[in-house]
Parts: C-alpha cells; sequence; structure tokens
C-alpha cells in the first residue's frame, strides 16, 4: 500500500530546507518576494513528482497548501489561480476573481474563466472532480453505489437531486440522528413534491403509495414491519454501519441498519441503495456479508486547508505541518483561555465530549469574558427561557456573554431552538458543544477550539469538516478568501481530559494520517473481529441470518428481538424459554395504568441475573435492569404522568423538591453523562459512575435544579427508548391493543389528534393548539402531507418565541 508520500516529506523535514519553509510559512508575517519564489519552487517540485507518481496525493496537497500560504503572505494569487485551474479547484479560482485578486489579466485568464462556467451548478461552482462524481452518481444505474466526499461537498443537495430524477415509488432516507431527521424533513418540504413526507413510522398508512420516509434506522424497520416495500434507500453517514461494540451486544444500531438493508433487500431484489458519507475510505467496508458490489463514486481532494494549531499545558503555542509531521513552536500565551479570547473569530465551536465537561467549561468561558451590551433579540430569549426551563438554568446566564451550550442531555425542542440562534444571531460567538454536531448538522462555525475528544481519526476529521462549510467560503456574501485555511486549535486542560487519558498531542500527530476504516461490525463482510469475540460474533451473524430469513414467519426468539425486548435484555436460551411460557399464559391487558407493572412481572419478575449469559437467565443493559425495581416502576409511572401534566418548568420544581425530601444517602441516577459515584449492588457491579449522591449536594439548589433539567432528559430518553422497546414487545405479542399504545404515548385514540400528534409534534404545543381551536385548522393534502390553512397560517404569524419556531417546523 502506497504511503501517499509521506515517507519522503518525513525525511525533508530532517532537511535545513525545510527550516526556512517553516520560518517563512508559519512564523514570518510577511515575506519577501525571494522567500515567496523559494516557496513556490518547493511546490513546483511537489507536483512534478505528483504527475510522475499519481499515489503520492501528499504531494499535491501539501502544493497546494505552500502555494495558498505565499500567496496569502505576499497578496499576490495569480500562482493560486493557475494552479486551481489546472487542478479544477474552480471554486477557488472563482473566488480570487470575485475579490479582484488579480491586478493584471490575462487572455489566458479570460478563456479560463470561460471555462469555469461550465461548472457552475444553481449559482454555485463545482470542483472539477465534484461535478464529475456528481454527474457519475446521477447516471449511475447499479443497484448498489457510494458518494464519498469530505464534508460539506453536497451530500443534501446530491440526494435531493437524486430523488428528483430517479422516479421511484417508495423512498427512505436513512439518518443517524433525529436532529439531523429534522434538518433533512425542513429541506424536503422545500423541494420534493407529489409525494408524501414522513418522519416517523406511525406517520405511514398503508394506502401510501409515493412515500419518502426519512428516519432513523429504528423506524425504518418498523415501516418494512408494516408491509412497506423500499425501492430505494439512501444511507446517510454510512460509516456508522461499521461500527460495533461487542459489551453493547444486539443493541447496536450499526446492527439494526444491517438488518434494515438485508431486510429491504430481501423484500425488492430491484431495490438501489446509495451509500454516503464524509469520513469512509473505500465502499467496500460498507458490503455485507454475501452482500453486493458497491460502484464508489469518490472526491479526494479538499479545497480547504487545515489551520493546526496546539497549545500545552505549559502555554507554549505550536503550529503543526501535518505534511512534514512537525510542530513549530511559535510563542507562549499567558493562559489558555487568553489564548482562546484572542484568537476567537465570529462563531467558534468549543468541542468537548462529556455533557459535565461542557457545562464546565461554558461556566469557566462566562467567568473570563467581557461584559457586553446584549442585543434584544437574546434578552427576549433570556426571558423566555427562564420563563420556559427555569429561572435557575445556568445557559441563562452564559447567553449573557453570547455562549450557548449544547449536548444530549437538554430538552430536544430547547435544543433545536437554541441552534437557531447560532445560526441566526451575530451576538452567539461562542458554542460549546460534543458530537451533536457530528452527524450532518448544518452551522455557521468557522473556527474549532478542540479541548477533549474521542480518540478515532474519523471523527476528528468529521469534525473538522463541520469547520467553515464549502457554501460560506464561496458564497457571493464571503469576502475573506482566507477562510480556505481552517483554523483548528487543539488546547490541553487538566480539567478537561482525553478519551482514556489520550494524549492530545498525539492525537494532533494523528492529522498526518489519512483515517482507516475500522470494520466491527460482524455482518460486514470485512470485518476485523478479535479473537476473544470471535464466538459472540459467530452467534449475532446467526441470530440476525434467522431474522432476515423468517422475518414474515419468525419463530420465539426472532420474534422477541424483531419486537426489541432481546435488543436490551439478552436472554439466554433458559431464559428466553421461561419467557415463552410466561407470554403465552398473559393474558391482554385491560388497564393501561398497569402497563408499568406488567413490564415489571413480565420481563423481569422471577429471572435470574448473571454475568455470563448462559449461566442465568438474561443479562440487561444496566438502564433496563433498574425496572425490577418496585421504586422504578412507581417513579416512571409518576414521571409520565406528570409529562402529560405539567410543564418543564413544574416538572423541575417537582423533582427538586422529591429529592429534598429523601434522605441524605438518596443516590439520584442521571447516567454516565453526569454521573459522580458508582453505586455497586450484590448482583450489579457497574464499575461506572452513573448516580450522583444527593449529601454532596443538598444545599445547591441551583445545582439541583440544573440537574433535574439533565435528569428530565435522560428519563424521556429512556422512556423513548429502552421502555418504548418493551411496550412495543407487549403490542407485537398483543398483550396490549394498538389503541392502548396510542392512549399510553400520545393521550388519544382519536385519529385526527394521533395523525397530528405522529407529526413529532410535542404535546405541550398539540395542548395549546387544542386550547386555541386550531387542531381543526390543520389539513392533509392528498397524500397525507400537514398543512396549515389560512387560518393556521395567520395564527402562526403572530405567535412569539419557541412555540412560534415549533409552529414554523411543521406548517411553514
Amino acid at each position: 500500500m502506497s504511503d501517499q508520500g509521506k515517507r519522503i516529506l518525513t525525511l525533508l523535514k530532517k532537511k535545513d530546507v525545510s527550516k526556512k519553509m517553516t520560518e517563512w510559512l508559519y512564523k514570518k508575517e510577511a515575506i519577501q518576494n525571494e522567500e515567496a519564489e523559494f516557496l513556490y519552487s518547493i511546490a513546483l517540485i511537489l507536483i512534478h513528482e505528483y504527475e510522475d507518481h499519481k499515489d503520492k496525493v501528499y504531494y499535491i496537497q501539501y502544493a497546494y497548501e505552500i502555494i495558498a500560504r505565499t500567496s496569502f503572505k505576499i497578496k499576490q494569487f495569480k500562482a493560486l489561480y493557475d494552479f486551481s485551474v489546472n487542478y479544477g479547484y474552480y471554486p477557488v479560482a472563482r473566488k480570487i476573481t470575485q475579490l479582484n485578486l488579480i491586478n493584471e489579466p490575462t487572455i489566458n485568464y479570460l478563456f479560463s474563466e470561460i471555462a469555469i462556467d461550465d461548472f457552475e451548478d444553481k449559482n454555485k461552482i463545482l470542483t472539477f472532480e465534484q461535478k464529475r462524481m456528481f454527474d457519475a452518481v446521477l447516471k449511475d444505474e447499479t443497484n448498489d453505489e457510494s458518494f464519498l466526499a469530505p464534508t460539506s461537498y453536497g451530500k443534501s443537495q446530491l440526494i435531493f437531486e437524486h430523488i428528483q430524477k430517479h422516479s421511484a415509488d417508495i423512498i427512505g432516507i436513512i439518518i443517524p440522528t433525529k436532529a439531523l431527521i429534522d434538518q433533512f424533513n425542513r429541506d424536503a418540504k422545500k423541494i420534493i413534491t407529489g409525494r408524501k413526507i414522513i418522519i416517523h413510522d406511525q406517520n405511514y398508512n398503508s394506502t401510501d403509495t409515493k412515500l419518502l420516509a426519512i428516519v432513523t434506522q429504528e423506524r425504518a424497520l418498523r415501516l418494512i414491519e408494516q408491509g412497506v416495500k423500499f425501492d430505494r434507500l439512501y444511507i446517510d453517514e454510512a460509516h456508522e454501519l461499521l461500527d460495533f461494540n461487542f459489551g453493547a451486544k444486539r443493541s447496536n444500531r450499526s446492527l439494526l441498519l444491517a438488518r434494515l438493508i438485508n431486510l429491504a433487500k430481501k423484500n425488492n431484489e430491484y431495490l438501489k441503495i446509495l451509500y454516503l458519507s464524509p469520513v469512509l475510505n473505500a465502499s467496500d467496508s460498507l458490503k455485507l456479508q454475501n452482500g453486493s458490489a458497491i460502484t464508489e463514486h469518490k472526491i479526494e481532494n479538499d479545497l480547504k486547508i487545515m489551520d493546526i494549531h496546539f497549545l500545552d499545558n505549559d502555554m507554549k503555542e505550536f503550529q503543526y505541518d501535518r505534511y512534514l509531521g512537525e510542530f513549530i513552536e511559535l510563542k507562549t500565551v499567558s493562559s489558555q483561555i487568553a489564548y482562546i479570547q484572542n484568537n476567537s473569530k465570529n462563531k467558534n465551536l468549543h468541542f468537548l465530549y462529556r455533557p459535565i465537561y461542557i457545562e464546565d467549561y461554558a461556566e469557566k468561558l462566562y467567568q473570563k469574558l467581557d461584559e457586553c451590551e446584549i442585543p434584544e433579540s437574546i434578552q427576549k430569549l433570556i426571558k423566555e427561557l427562564k420563563f420556559i426551563v427555569h429561572d435557575d438554568f445556568k445557559l441563562v446566564r452564559y447567553l449573557e456573554k453570547g455562549i450557548i451550550y449544547l449536548h444530549a442531555k437538554l430538552p430536544a425542542e430547547i435544543k433545536n431552538y437554541l441552534m437557531k440562534f447560532v445560526r441566526e444571531e451575530s451576538f452567539i460567538k461562542h458554542f460549546v458543544a460534543n458530537s451533536v454536531v457530528l452527524a450532518g448538522m448544518n452551522l455557521p462555525v468557522d473556527n474549532l477550539f478542540y479541548i477533549s475528544g474521542f480518540s478515532k481519526l474519523r471523527d476528528m476529521y468529521n469534525l473538522i469538516g463541520r469547520v467553515n462549510r464549502l457554501n460560506e467560503i464561496f458564497s457571493e456574501d464571503n469576502q475573506e478568501l482566507s477562510r480556505m485555511l481552517i483554523p483548528i486549535h487543539f488546547i490541553d486542560m487538566k480539567n478537561f481530559p482525553q478519551s482514556h487519558n489520550v494524549d492530545l498531542k498525539k492525537k494532533v500527530e494523528k492529522l498526518r494520517s489519512k483515517f482507516q476504516d475500522d470494520i466491527k461490525n460482524p455482518l460486514l463482510e470485512n470485518a476485523k473481529i478479535e479473537d476473544n469475540n470471535k464466538p459472540e460474533a459467530e452467534k449475532i451473524k446467526n441470530s440476525e441470518q434467522a431474522i432476515v430469513d423468517n422475518f414474515s414467519n419468525p419463530e420465539f426468539k426472532e420474534k422477541i428481538t424483531i419486537a426489541g425486548a432481546q435488543q436490551i435484555l439478552n436472554y439466554s436460551s433458559v431464559g428466553l424459554g421461561k419467557l415463552k411460557q410466561r407470554i403465552s399464559r398473559t393474558r391482554p391487558l385491560e388497564n393501561i395504568d398497569l402497563m408499568f407493572d406488567m413490564i415489571k412481572q413480565l420481563f423481569f419478575d422471577g429471572f435470574e441475573y448473571g454475568n455470563q449469559e448462559d449461566a442465568r437467565d438474561y443479562t440487561p443493559e444496566y438502564n433496563a435492569l433498574r425496572l425490577r425495581n418496585e421504586e422504578t416502576i412507581k417513579y416512571y409511572k409518576m414521571f409520565l404522568s406528570d409529562m402529560k401534566r405539567f410543564s418543564l418548568k413544574e416538572r423541575i420544581d417537582k423533582t427538586v423538591s422529591y429529592w429534598s425530601q429523601q434522605e441524605e444517602t438518596y443516590k439520584i441516577y442521571v447516567g454516565s453523562s453526569f454521573g459522580e459515584v458508582e453505586w455497586n449492588t450484590e448482583n450489579y457491579t457497574s464499575g461506572r459512575k452513573v448516580y450522583v449522591e444527593l449529601s454532596q449536594h443538598i444545599n445547591e439548589k441551583t445545582y439541583l435544579n440544573n440537574l433535574a433539567v439533565v435528569k428530565l432528559q435522560t428519563d424521556e430518553d429512556f422512556l423513548g427508548h429502552e421502555i418504548s422497546l418493551l411496550i412495543n414487545t407487549l403490542l407485537v405479542f398483543e398483550i396490549i391493543t394498538q389503541d392502548q399504545y396510542n392512549e399510553f404515548y400520545y393521550g388519544t385514540k382519536i385519529d385526527k389528534e394521533l395523525q397530528i400528534l405522529q407529526l413529532g409534534i410535542s404535546r405541550t404545543i398539540f395542548n395549546q393548539l387544542k386550547k386555541d381551536n386550531q387542531v381543526k385548522n390543520i389539513e392533509f393534502d392528498q397524500f397525507g402531507n400537514a398543512k396549515a390553512n389560512k387560518v393556521l397560517k395567520d395564527y402562526i404569524t403572530v405567535q412569539n418565541g419557541l412555540y412560534k419556531f415549533e409552529l414554523e417546523q411543521y406548517f411553514n
């Protein structure tokens, strides 16, 4: 395998010539013409070597970076223009023209501009490679194809163009996160016509003949259970198919994605699939066991140039040249926060992987930033969040200095609403977040401070790709070509260590390498399975094959797995036998108030827990295992009742009031994101900090109010995932009816109300619409898409804040 030119560049680092290069490229703010000529000559040598050895892609990439940096140093851009034209980097060339950065145009320049016009698409210029690959994907008629391109190279646009070009009745866009579903759904409503668009399996009706389902793999599988036969699938963020954690067993989402693909192919031998990913080396990595070959369409070159800085714990700042593999010391700074302040731009993403770190870091940043005048729009947001969430909600304070933090433990509707302000409000300069930004979220970030994160190189590249997206760099509004240099600041902070305490400097050095496809999913043909996991991998493969083979008439084991209970409870063969007998003797539930009691009695009572799968009856995930306790059942009964009756603010106050009545030894389950202590029992040793001890915070009212926000969202996620899988199992085995299921989750059995709630509208929004007599003004077109009539449109226009924002998501 080629080293892509890395070895020779490493040798170059040891030569005297590299000292001049790094001095002039990184240390000197301005350079002389003779110094620029020297740098250009190095770039030319690299270009010539690349032309003779096309596998040495580092040569051409480094040449591009040297030419670009040198051009900015001397403020002359003809060399960069010529390179961009010759190598198809047409957006760069056109931007140079738009900004009048070439003083004396030549005849060759004029002809080049005419040629570049051929690469215009919807008012933007494509690279040579981009246009060629777009055209190839749109023309490809093979059943399995892929589009692999760096982040922000138009994958979403390509999906919608592909849908418009290729006729298909039942289409699925498979999305990894609910937040990304909302984004895709908004875009689809503007572009796609003549078909029903759904984002939930319960929006589906058997009479739907022209359908676009924008769903997660879980929801897509439930659509298949209802009889949906997909004609075409688009697998977004397809690299997630590679992931697998043997500790999580059957609850791996990559397993469900593989199952979806296998079932969809079984149901329709003519099914066509387009896989899309910004961080995949080869399409063969996606190939399922005994699967078809995948035609690959890949964009190799990236117009963006990483401008990598590293600040160590001694406050020394280094520039990292990832082609030479060299850290160039620049200067010593006074503090990390001072460095952050001095290097901040208009929209700064501060990345930390743990939610508790995110909030602690946001506090640290808030303490150091100066007071500033707060615009009226942010004052209104502050007032609204105090009313909706809580007066003590710490984010309210941070907003005063232009800081927003986001993580998965914030209420979804609040999170989506805050993203609107990140996108639209120039006052919001600091955005502190974790992997919620990774999966395709389009936010206007122009600077990255990487504080702590996971160790996967793939995820780092994906994150970096979110900074200065191409449509921002090359938009007519942008007057700075320098935005093609992507500022990335790795900052070592002892209070915010890396996952598994990986050395941050070594993590930076990884950027010198291309990421490799780490194929862990046992259902993939090229999976690399460690010896100790091979027996479990064989069980999983056999189980999944049985599910696909017998999907229309499954045996008990397959049926319980498809329904969801086995996914989180992991019954042994003995346990499955006991459960089968128990279900056969269970009568249909008459009262939905006993739903939680039924879950405990059916799935937990009398089953023995053990660490060895075949030694005892089951080995549930810890979250699910809690449901064997009567106190947990009582809690979730109360939790669901409160969700239906109280506002978020009321629920926060009620939760903190409940905690205050407990003994000081009381422990609050919040999961690993905010957990501070372990709580090991006789039957279960987790080794994980998933609890908060009340005694440590008993007099910290602000802390407890904010912890309640996290606790409520954690429990809402638990209700929507683990408990939902168990209730779905009750439905599949006819222990409850569809009406009971709907009443339990939606609080209604009325068809139109269900139709509206299943759009994804929160119960709070729906209740307000009912109160204001607006439900009757929601109409459905011939395809079943929800529409607002004129009365409802006028009503939405006069609303404010979060309520208006949510209504516009569904009816604008």
